[in-house]
């Protein structure tokens, strides 16, 4: 298990920093949150939608890095990116002590698209996802102890769960999701190394005191060049805005229903050229099609197999999955990140579906480890299975890490006319 650790961590450490500044421009996102994070270096007062926690990485990130560069404002995102799969498999093995299970849930998210391509770029999902995940195995380890310990633990999943939320208000779907599974556990067995579950006030007292502390403290550090605006205010803006943004807003909006189909990928990065040999981003207006002979294309595109098997999965393992203690948690954690997404009236996106997606994929191997029982045809299924999405990986790295295709195969990937 350690080792196979290692290399899933050094796997994914290579995919996302080769190539990390390929575009030196500002990608999607990155012309708020980079230069948000510039401005915190710069002490230049701004508003943002968000709470602060992502925009700090960046500027940390900036800081390390040496300037207001690609490589400065993405590494950082790129190291924790590399991160999320050692910390899925951590999470996985928790929950059903099968070092294999562990290590596939890990290689699938590392074989993403969309993944992979947040981590790539300086934006903030990718420190979302990664306090969610690392505040659950806090939280599930902490059931191995009593007393003192176990509140400790407790502690300290309210304090990534905090952080998670000091990201993206969306990241309390971690949080919602383990409230569940406790509420759900009260009257279940729980396997041999843990005890018994957490008790009712460390539940509903100390877990979100915690992590309702670390959330607004930080928020000190942006609130030192906005010394007029009360906490209040600021997220009174922040709520206002959302509310304001209608559903319809952006080409690439996309219903929350529509995300496990995966009907609705986004372009991040587009850019035609005659030659291998010019810069890009070119100046100027765009080529023509009739003349383009190369295409520069980043797609927040999910692996398209990967993620349809996942869905296929939850699918499946939704009926028989709640009379498992891996299936109910990843259940529940998938419902939790997925449904409060139906009472969004504002524009959505793909992106929004990346942590109930990781539930999907640790399903897709749990069905994947259950198939051993099914006979010696599963066999040759799951060989199948783990080839096209390695396969689909490889077919589609072009368009995640913005290598150059002829249009003919630029458009030969776009397999629905919504991906256009």
């Amino acid at each position: 298990m350690p080792l196979g650790l290692l290399l899933l961590w050094l796997f994914a450490l290579a995919t996302r920093f080769w190539g990390l500044t390929r575009f030196p421009t500002l990608v999607f996102d990155e012309v708020y949150f980079a230069r948000f994070g510039r401005n915190y270096l710069a002490g230049v007062p701004f508003f943002d939608a968000h709470p602060p926690l992502g925009k700090y990485l960046i500027a940390l990130s900036i800081w390390l890095g040496g300037g207001f560069h690609p490589w400065g404002y993405r590494c950082l995102n790129a190291l924790m990116g590399s991160l999320i799969p050692v910390a899925v498999a951590v999470l996985a093995y928790l929950l059903t002590r099968r070092s294999r299970v562990a290590l596939l849930s890990g290689c699938f998210v590392a074989l993403d698209g969309l993944f992979l391509v947040e981590s790539r770029y300086a934006l903030i999902n990718v420190p979302l996802v990664l306090f969610g995940v690392v505040g659950q195995i806090l939280w599930l380890w902490g059931l191995r102890y009593q007393g003192s310990a176990r509140s400790l633990w407790l502690i300290a999943a309210g304090i990534a769960f905090g952080a998670c939320v000091a990201v993206k208000w969306s990241g309390l779907g971690f949080l919602l999701g383990v409230g569940f599974f406790w509420l759900l556990q009260q009257r279940l067995p729980l396997p041999a190394e843990w005890k018994t579950p957490y008790q009712w006030w460390q539940m509903c007292l100390l877990l979100p005191l915690v992590t309702f502390v670390v959330y607004t403290l930080l928020w000190l550090p942006h609130r030192q060049f906005h010394p007029h605006q009360s906490l209040l205010d600021l997220h009174r803006q922040m709520f206002d805005f959302h509310r304001s943004v209608a559903s319809t807003a952006h080409p690439y909006c996309s219903p929350w229903w529509s995300w496990p189909l995966l009907l609705r990928p986004m372009s991040y990065f587009f850019q035609r050229v005659r030659t291998l040999s010019e810069p890009v981003p070119v100046i100027g207006p765009p080529l023509p099609m009739a003349d383009t002979q190369w295409v520069y294309a980043v797609y927040a595109l999910f692996n398209p197999p990967l993620l349809w098997l996942g869905t296929l999965a939850t699918l499946t393992l939704f009926p028989l999955g709640l009379t498992a203690l891996a299936g109910r948690f990843v259940l529940l954690n998938y419902a939790a990140n997925l449904l409060p997404w139906a009472l969004v009236s504002r524009c959505v996106f793909i992106y929004h579906y990346l942590p109930a997606a990781l539930y999907s994929f640790i399903t897709l191997a749990l069905v994947w480890e259950a198939s051993h029982d099914w006979g010696v045809w599963a066999r040759w299924a799951r060989i199948a299975v783990v080839g096209v999405i390695v396969g689909s990986f490889l077919y589609w790295l072009p368009l995640y890490l913005g290598l150059p295709l002829t249009p003919h195969g630029f458009f030969r990937r776009m397999w629905l006319r919504s991906w256009i």
